[in-house]
């Protein structure tokens, strides 16, 4: 069988990482309040949306939601290549676990393994597992500088602050816990001065070693 979605394997370029992609985390719903908290509850309600995703406060692509209670249905335009752009729905299923403390926590199943995931990535085949598309995560590419670098960013989007490094972080955002602020506040500090003191240090032991060298030489 042919068409979207029909058995193709694809997988992405060595180089292109989880945050190449774009991508649709279930945490996103919950926080959202998008999925009920009471699910025996929510009868044959279905709830309707967009998602959309932006670079340099462009957008860069949108797919439209339906919520119901055994799935995620997607709409959105897709083309493989240079392919001529199709309209597809894909219905992504959910999958339950009951949590320790009593309730019950979502999942997605990935449409092509079945396995139970809380992100799903898009490529040639829709909206999948990392795993189907060979997807690393970017910190497996990162050194412990960029990562540092990259974890100090998020955190400073959380806290609605510039994603210049080197500008202070002025204010709470509105709605957030004091206690909410201080904690990402301090692992924001953290690891904002770890990303400025490693490459610091790796230059001096870089310099220490050339010095030992000539050192050695002149004897």
């Amino acid at each position: 069988m042919g068409g979207f979605g029909s058995g193709r394997y694809y997988r992405y370029s060595s180089r292109t990482t989880t945050d190449d992609v774009k991508s649709i985390d279930i945490g996103f719903f919950r926080r959202s309040g998008c999925l009920p908290r009471s699910w025996p509850d929510f009868g044959g309600t279905r709830l309707l949306g967009s998602l959309s995703w932006t670079r340099h406060e462009q957008e860069t692509g949108s797919v439209g939601y339906e919520i119901s209670y055994n799935a995620l249905v997607l709409s959105f335009s897709h083309r493989r290549g240079s392919d001529c752009w199709q309209d597809v729905n894909q219905a992504i299923r959910f999958d339950r676990t009951r949590c320790n403390y009593g309730g019950v926590r979502l999942w997605f199943r990935c449409p092509h393994c079945s396995s139970r995931i809380a992100v799903i990535y898009l490529g040639n085949d829709g909206f999948l597992c990392r795993h189907c598309y060979r997807l690393p995560y970017t910190s497996q590419h990162e050194s412990l500088a960029d990562r540092m670098m990259r974890k100090a960013r998020k955190i400073r989007k959380r806290l609605e602050a510039s994603n210049n490094l080197f500008e202070p972080v002025w204010y709470k955002p509105k709605g957030m816990h004091w206690k909410t602020y201080e904690r990402l506040h301090e692992r924001e500090r953290k690891c904002n001065h770890l990303c400025m003191l490693i490459p610091l240090q790796q230059f001096q032991a870089a310099e220490k070693r050339t010095t030992t060298r000539k050192g050695s030489s002149q004897i």
